[in-house]
């Protein structure tokens, strides 16, 4: 497996971990100050939207499965990945269920603040009908 795609991998783990803890400075670490984030009812988020969201305890997962995957790299600094995925928990306090479908573009950002990590610099999330 080439390198690049060792490295998404192992960031997608990395979400995955994060959201269901509601570790918000590991989120952070991975979403671009510029993130554009689209969700499943056709809102357009920003990072501190999506962050504020498992700050405040908005949304709080209990079980999240991610599956399906499919990787492209589209040039030396950016990979479009989708994938499915089987979340369970809280929304807004309620319970939801829910099979979503992500695109997500992920940067790999070679400023001297990030390092160059990859972050996340574009999102969308569908329903599964």
């Amino acid at each position: 497996m080439p390198h690049w795609q060792t490295d998404i991998h192992a960031c997608e783990a990395r979400l995955r971990d994060a959201a269901l803890a509601g570790d918000v400075a590991a989120l952070d670490a991975l979403l671009a100050d510029d993130l554009v984030f689209t969700n499943q009812n056709g809102q357009v988020l920003n990072k501190q939207d999506d962050l504020d969201l498992h700050r405040n305890g908005m949304l709080r997962l209990e079980s999240l499965a991610f599956s399906e995957y499919r990787l492209r790299r589209l040039d030396e600094a950016h990979v479009l990945v989708t994938l499915r995925a089987d979340a369970e928990g809280r929304a807004g306090g309620q319970p939801f269920t829910a099979a979503l479908r992500f695109t997500r573009v992920w940067q790999r950002q070679d400023d001297r603040s990030h390092g160059g990590a990859w972050q996340i610099i574009a999102n969308h999330c569908s329903a599964v009908a």
